[in-house]
């Protein structure tokens, strides 16, 4: 699902100095010499990023290209039907080898080079604002397939500009560089219904009607809307949205296009991401501070609690970073087979989805754009599930569990949550597709998003909380947090409330760890939680993170 790259060691050299080293690398430009660290993991529908080399330095200009191979499966474009495509979103962190900082590489909008068959789009900080090096630059691209097809995907000798001086580095500066990508999928621009109350009559609580009547209401613009129950032309959802008033048109609501993530967070990209921090952030962003302790709401487990295998793997002490790992079996050894580092990650708050975003150039969706990420250009379902059905069977147990190819023990499943006669804790991402599996069977949304419905609860920016209604989804994290771990002051507008929807596999009744068994809340138009403020610093053990990215 997810792939953080190999170390490269590097050292940007002054055209005027070691012209004897420049001899041995290059004839007419200055390079950089290059020391290859071990290979990295493979994850989820086995993304890898490899052969990571910094080449062509410009010293005039001042940047640098990151050339890296990357390969992954199940990847797919078509102009039919769905019309729409998966992609991998890719960004540079890097630090000086001098520091244990690590700091967001700012691109260039322009000048990469994608190998044959592919194509690449720059993800500007700010997308309806126009490019700046400093102030709004690329903070990562999209790699896609440029022409029709499906199957997996190996592209070689990729090329990201990279406006090292942007980032305030010398041409001499020797640094370190790590390449990460996620897997996303393209939602279209187009028109959705919003609701499902139709003939037979919904289950789901709390659902989307057209004003006055109880009628799904399709999203035809991104223009403002009004709340409320007063006419026809309003959006409302009895008893679920209050007060009444006016969704700004900067809110994202589904009709125009973006990117969201493939499948939930992994626990290695969360472990990647952790140990991406300091030792102050480190302590903001997850609870698990002290050696051999997992990740939990606490710094007290000692074995992995609902299937999380994040766990302090080493302490140097000090101002230095601790180290994470992924331990899901226990032994001491990290990044085994069965270490369970393709697991979807739980425990997590959303100010840790906020910081998330940020760190990455992404941000959080909202839920109009989940219920079109499920649905499609499709007409409602009553008590539809994300892949378009009324249908579940959830997983009652595990099948190679923490392993590549966990799956579900009983065949048919295509939905985990918390239950008594279920799994007790997330499963591997996008473990009920298979080579022959339909929509249903894999539990997929319309456009090929996985887990929508089930295996973790996911935060969204709800109409029902009115301090939410403002939210621009046109700013994007900038790479960069604050010292202390939260989101800085550039996406100082994202609100810190947020409902959960979608994969909300839990309803909660009673104090933690009471939940009732309750398949109404996986619907894909249930909004049963949406327009409560939570207790959004808490870590929940069925609590995920998904995010996106507005891509006109």
């Amino acid at each position: 699902m997810y792939q953080y790259n190999n170390n490269i060691t590097t050292k940007l050299i002054n055209k005027k100095q070691n012209v004897m080293n420049i001899k041995k690398h290059i004839q007419k430009t200055v390079m950089l010499i290059a020391l290859s660290l071990p290979l990295t993991f493979l994850f989820a529908n086995n993304i890898q990023v490899s052969n990571v080399k910094l080449v062509e330095q410009n010293t005039f200009n001042q940047y640098t290209m990151v050339k890296f191979d990357i390969s992954w499966q199940n990847s797919w474009r078509f102009s039919t039907l769905e019309s729409n495509w998966d992609a991998a979103w890719i960004f540079v962190k890097y630090r000086r080898k001098s520091e244990t900082v690590w700091h967001h590489a700012r691109l260039n909008d322009t000048g990469h080079v994608a190998p044959t068959n592919s194509k690449i789009t720059s993800g500007l900080s700010i997308v309806n604002q126009p490019f700046n090096a400093k102030d709004n630059p690329a903070v990562g691209v999209f790699l896609y397939r440029e022409t029709e097809g499906s199957g997996s995907v190996n592209y070689t000798g990729v090329k990201l500009r990279w406006n090292y001086s942007a980032n305030d580095l010398k041409d001499h500066d020797s640094v370190e560089v790590c390449v990460f990508a996620i897997e996303m999928v393209y939602i279209p621009t187009g028109s959705f219904y919003a609701g499902d109350n139709v003939y037979p009559g919904s289950k789901s609580i709390g659902y989307f009607v057209t004003g006055t009547t109880t009628d799904p209401f399709l999203v035809t613009s991104e223009d403002a809307l009004t709340i409320g129950n007063n006419t026809t032309t309003e959006i409302w959802a009895t008893s679920r949205i209050n007060p009444a008033g006016t969704l700004s048109a900067e809110f994202p609501k589904g009709y125009q296009s973006f990117y969201i993530m493939k499948y939930e967070l992994s626990q290695y990209m969360y472990k990647e991401f952790l140990n991406k921090l300091t030792r102050t952030q480190q302590e903001t962003r997850v609870s698990a501070i002290t050696t051999n302790m997992f990740m939990t709401d606490t710094d007290t487990a000692t074995t992995p609690q609902y299937r999380n295998g994040i766990k302090v793997m080493s302490d140097p002490g000090g101002l230095l970073p601790r180290v994470y790992g992924n331990d899901l079996n226990n032994n001491g050894t990290e990044g085994e087979y069965d270490d369970g580092q393709y697991i979807a990650c739980n425990w997590l708050s959303f100010y840790d989805l906020l910081a998330f975003a940020d760190w990455s150039g992404l941000r959080p969706f909202t839920e109009l754009e989940y219920e079109k990420a499920c649905r499609g250009t499709l007409g409602p379902v009553a008590s539809e599930y994300a892949w378009g059905t009324s249908n579940i069977t959830y997983a009652t147990g595990i099948t190679n569990p923490g392993e590549t190819d966990e799956v579900a023990a009983n065949t048919g499943a295509n939905i985990a949550f918390n239950n008594e006669a279920g799994v007790q804790g997330p499963l591997r991402c996008g473990n009920f597709a298979g080579a022959a599996t339909n929509r249903e069977q894999a539990g997929a949304s319309y456009y090929g998003v996985m887990e929508m419905s089930g295996n973790l609860s996911e935060y969204v920016y709800s109409l029902g909380l009115s301090n939410n209604r403002n939210f621009n989804g046109n700013i994007h994290g900038d790479g960069v947090i604050q010292a202390n771990g939260d989101t800085d002051t550039k996406v100082a507008d994202w609100p810190n409330n947020a409902g959960l929807k979608g994969s909300n596999w839990l309803y909660r009744t009673g104090p933690p760890g009471g939940y009732s068994h309750q398949y109404k809340a996986h619907h894909v138009s249930a909004r049963n939680q949406t327009s409560q403020i939570h207790e959004t610093t808490g870590r929940w053990n069925t609590s995920g993170l998904r995010v996106a990215r507005t891509q006109p």
